[in-house]
């Protein structure tokens, strides 16, 4: 039972892993600007939305612990102590 958590722990990791790229590309946007004559010339811009970018963090952090606390589960062949 301890084994197959952790697995779970794993994969849910995993997910989140995936899930965090995918927020981090929704919230870079790059915008560009074609060249005015005589007046300025072509240029890129990049907006970061913070919401999606601190989800993606948020994302990550979970997927941090869950592996740490997955491996963990999956290497340990004792179980843990009760009193």
């Amino acid at each position: 039972m301890r084994e197959s958590v952790g697995w779970v722990e794993l994969v849910v990791a995993l997910l989140a892993g995936i899930g965090a790229v995918a927020c981090w590309n929704m919230g870079v946007r790059t915008t560009e600007f074609p060249a005015v004559p005589d007046v300025s010339p072509a240029y890129q811009g990049t907006f970061y939305s913070g919401s999606w970018i601190a989800l993606a963090a948020l994302a990550v952090i979970v997927a941090g612990l869950l592996i740490v606390d997955g491996v963990r589960r999956v290497r340990t062949e004792e179980s843990p102590p009760t009193r």
